[in-house]
């Protein structure tokens, strides 16, 4: 004999005012009898879906139902209004219970097909009140004046009557469950009944076959095993496609008359089902609402939760859904265990099985996410990043969404900003120390050392150790006869090449590099440079270099990471003196290995092409005073259009413009002999034009949940301009020593508009011993 597994009912709610009138508990067996005042309870917060939630506040009408309904809380379950149609639109699910009241204020519209097993009829006129009850916990909905709501209330639900009083027989409730399966295909079974014996194995057998998901109540005789149908979750048949459900109270613990069966852990998860308010109605309180308890009640809270995942992921198979119902449950331990011991644990608990289901966290990804490219190659998007290079090429990425899938194939949007990262622009506030440097005899030699810090352990408490290693070093030789010769490690190719090597550059103090060379060469960071130069006869200077960068050397120079990358950069300059005018023209092409004008990316974001920049610079000084120097310095590359070798969401660019300028004044012994002054106005190294071209998932498919692809093209061209100004004094102290003085200001740093304008102001003192 089949019986429903509630213990309680009680605290009816008369529709009008939405007042409570208490009246009798029907005589079914009840176990105990519960309170039946209503308890205020505090606005919950709204859970957190990239998947379906949007942006939305609770209605009024939700509001009041969560006053009412503390247990839509305790399973962190969203607000309907924020789920969208993701709210249990587009699924049917079966129940199997005492009939409905069809027209009940909270389950209008929902039900969409009955069923009488007894005559065969459609007359499902709920009798007893469970089944309204467990049908309200599905798919109530506020929408039509309903006062309380359930877990899907989008969700549309088909009745097999099977139970007019609290008992009914086998076969009764299998022609329900075959009419459930078979005729309305319903991909999901709620059963809150259950027997002491196994029955109706042929049934349920069936519906998981047609591919059904069914969640099943434990029972309620507070023993150490599960009733049936509940017991049939480990049978190898089942497939993992039976839940086994048990009831929790209010704080977490399970509800004293709740069965729980250690041999069904794997398969059980546990929801609220002590004074669970939802619809109620009887012959004699029709359109009512009632407290009731029981594994009766847990139950459908289940099947909800199921079809609020069916109905955002409709290609899901039954398996995948009760496996997300496990793995997003929350732990509870039955041992006297921590918090944070429990929630770590990753098998079932005896008693509660998975834990206490979670349905704001069944809703969002489990496991990593990983993106689909349209090669079909799929990659991680754990690690994903871009760093935007100092010419501004990833800002269009910022805006940018696309699909991400989580373990089970479940599509979320992910928007690439927190994966794209400006241009790292950082203002200092304190002048740099000069390089060491030794002239003579038409040698130059120059070093700068840079701190490291090494750790031999990560994991021991060995305390850190500071050491100076060579972090810049640059060596020239130059005879009489014309010719020079230029070596250097750091980033030091300024030393040789460009308007920086011939003294009259404007002295700058802020550490980034000569505004006065081609800025090509500094985006090649920690290179190594060689460089030879020839005195035509007419007095031009001519040179030929090449500068290279790799993880290697830059790695083992600086003793610091450096991203898996090679830069290699091919020049030739002209160097001339018209009287005193100096100009200097240099034409070279940058070579660079998975980066571009600097840019780096890992993961979906990844790089892989080999990118080919030429580039022209002209830069010229002529004094305007005596000791008086004016600057300038202009730059044009062309960056090739590239196909992106790796598997990326990036498929390559187009080819892309950029450029640079500078002006600047330099003045010497202007309050004593030796100090100097420098004025500098530039603009770094801007992309100018280009863009690049993007593949990104945009739609999934419900009916196999393979991913739909669009390729868009981004604006490489940047919001804003950067402009830098530097003022910068180095003067010889009476006592001994150098005392330097800096001020500098960016506008809109990273060529980014909305970026804060950046200071920097500050002095410094060296004196040597």
């Amino acid at each position: 004999m089949f019986k429903l597994n509630y213990v309680t009912a009680a605290g009816l709610a008369a529709l009008c005012g939405h007042a409570l009138a208490q009246e009798d508990p029907l005589s079914l067996e009840l176990a105990e009898e519960d309170s039946t005042e209503l308890r205020a309870l505090a606005t919950p917060t709204p859970v957190t879906s990239g998947a379906t939630l949007v942006k939305a506040a609770p209605t009024a009408a939700e509001k009041t139902a969560r006053s009412y309904q503390g247990w839509l809380n305790q399973i962190n379950k969203p607000y309907a209004n924020q789920l969208a149609t993701g709210n249990g639109t587009g699924v049917t699910v079966g129940v199997v219970d005492t009939g409905v009241q069809v027209n009940h204020p909270s389950l209008k519209g929902r039900v969409v097909a009955t069923y009488n097993a007894f005559n065969g009829g459609t007359d499902v006129t709920d009798q007893v009140g469970h089944g309204t009850h467990v049908s309200g916990i599905i798919a109530g909905s506020t929408t039509s004046g309903g006062l309380l709501e359930g877990v899907a209330p989008g969700a549309k639900l088909v009745m097999a009557k099977v139970f007019t009083t609290g008992s009914s027989s086998s076969v009764t409730i299998g022609k329900g469950i075959d009419w459930v399966v078979n005729v309305q295909k319903a991909p999901i079974l709620s059963l809150s009944l259950g027997s002491n014996a196994a029955a109706m194995q042929s049934n349920i057998q069936n519906a998981v076959t047609k591919g059904t998901l069914i969640t099943a109540a434990l029972g309620n005789d507070g023993r150490a095993s599960g009733s049936w149908p509940a017991a049939f979750a480990k049978a190898t048949w089942a497939k993992g496609q039976i839940i086994a459900v048990g009831a929790l109270d209010a704080n977490n613990r399970r509800a004293s008359f709740s069965n729980y069966d250690p041999t069904l852990a794997n398969w059980t998860v546990f929801a609220p089902g002590v004074n669970v308010a939802s619809s109620y109605s009887t012959p004699y309180a029709q359109s009512s609402y009632a407290y009731m308890s029981g594994t009766s009640m847990a139950t459908p809270i289940v099947a909800g939760q199921a079809a609020l995942i069916k109905s955002n992921w409709n290609f899901l198979p039954a398996t995948d859904i009760a496996q997300i119902i496990f793995q997003s449950a929350t732990h509870l331990c039955s041992d006297p265990v921590s918090a944070a011991v429990c929630a770590a644990r990753k098998t079932p608990d005896s008693m509660y099985g998975w834990g206490l289901v979670n349905v704001g966290a069944s809703l969002q990804p489990i496991g990593g996410l990983n993106v689909g490219t349209k090669t079909g190659a799929v990659v991680s998007y754990a690690g994903s990043s871009l760093a935007s290079s100092k010419a501004g090429l990833a800002s269009g990425l910022k805006g940018t969404n696309t699909l991400a899938v989580d373990k089970f194939n479940r599509a979320f949007v992910v928007n690439l900003s927190s994966a794209v990262s400006s241009a790292t622009v950082k203002t200092t506030a304190t002048p740099t120390a000069a390089a060491s440097t030794i002239s003579a005899n038409g040698v130059k030699f120059s070093a700068e050392y840079a701190e490291s810090t090494l750790v031999q352990n990560l994991w021991s408490s060995t305390n850190a150790t500071s050491s100076n290693k060579l972090g810049k070093m640059s060596y020239s030789f130059s005879n009489d006869r014309g010719t020079s010769y230029g070596f250097g490690t750091g980033g030091t190719a300024a030393s040789f090449f460009g308007l920086q090597s011939t003294g009259f550059a404007p002295l700058s103090l802020n550490g980034e590099g000569s505004r006065f060379s081609a800025p090509y060469f500094e985006l090649a960071e920690s290179a190594t440079h060689f460089g030879y130069g020839s005195t035509l006869k007419n007095g031009t200077i001519v040179r030929f270099g090449m500068v290279s960068q790799n993880s290697a050397n830059a790695s083992s120079l600086l003793n610091l990471s450096a991203p898996v990358i090679a830069r290699s950069l091919a020049t030739m300059e002209l160097q001339k003196s018209f009287g005193d005018v100096t100009g200097v023209m240099t034409i070279g092409r940058l070579q660079e290995d998975n980066s571009v004008l600097g840019m780096t990316g890992s993961g979906a974001l990844g790089l892989g092409a080999r990118a080919s920049t030429s580039f022209v610079t002209l830069a010229g000084s002529v004094p305007i005073a005596p000791k008086s120097h004016f600057s300038a310095m202009a730059t044009l590359g062309r960056t090739a259009a590239y196909e992106n070798a790796r598997s990326s969401l990036i498929d390559g660019a187009s080819a892309s413009s950029s450029m640079a300028w500078s002006l600047g004044l330099a003045r010497q012994d202007i309050l004593r002999d030796g100090d100097q002054l420098g004025f500098t106005l530039s603009m770094p190294l801007k992309t100018t034009s280009g863009s690049m071209q993007v593949t990104t998932a945009v739609a999934q498919s419900q009916e196999d949940g393979s991913l739909q692809y669009a390729t868009q093209s981004l604006n490489l061209r940047p919001t804003g301009t950067q402009r830098d100004l530097e003022l910068a004094y180095s003067t010889p102290m009476r006592l001994g020593g150098r005392l330097t003085a800096l001020a500098q200001v960016k506008l809109q740093p990273g060529h980014d508009a909305s970026a804060p304008t950046q200071f920097g102001l500050g002095v410094r003192y060296v004196h040597g011993f």
